[in-house]
């Protein structure tokens, strides 16, 4: 029997690592992005949504990751709030979640998601920066 630790595979990449990191603010109002893909990193950090005091109370925690071996397909969006909860789900791929008593957003983007799709509609639409789309309480009634 041997003593050396076994490695599982992470099949839900719970421990991704995070290289790319940006902080910018003071201890309360301290906006901090992490992600595995630079290019997600900087446009994050340099989006105009992220630092609107309008659209976060308090500090910011953006941990996005870019998964690439994840599901594609799909562009239908969802959403889903429960309490401080609010989740964004884009196709098979891309989930964003908001806690804003946690001031974090966290989340896996698909491969297939530009960055720029990424900062100038996901994010500000899961934030609440843009209005959702309506839904007709017609379709959920029975007849």
């Amino acid at each position: 029997m041997t003593s050396e630790p076994r490695w599982h595979p992470d099949l839900l990449r719970r421990f991704v690592a995070t290289p790319y990191v940006f902080s910018s603010g003071d201890d309360i109002n301290q906006l901090r992005v992490e992600s595995n893909d630079l290019e997600i990193a900087l446009g994050v950090r340099n989006s105009d949504i992220i630092h609107r005091k309008e659209s976060r109370t308090g500090g910011l925690l953006c941990r996005l990751i870019r998964d690439m071996v994840g599901p594609v397909g799909g562009s239908e969006i969802s959403m889903l709030s429960d309490g401080p909860l609010r989740i964004l789900q884009q196709g098979r791929g891309t989930v964003l979640i908001h806690d804003r008593e946690r001031a974090e957003l966290l989340g896996f983007v698909s491969r297939r998601v530009p960055v720029e799709e990424l900062v100038s509609s996901l994010i500000p639409r899961l934030l609440g920066a843009q209005p959702e789309e309506k839904i007709d309480s017609t379709a959920f009634t029975k007849k």
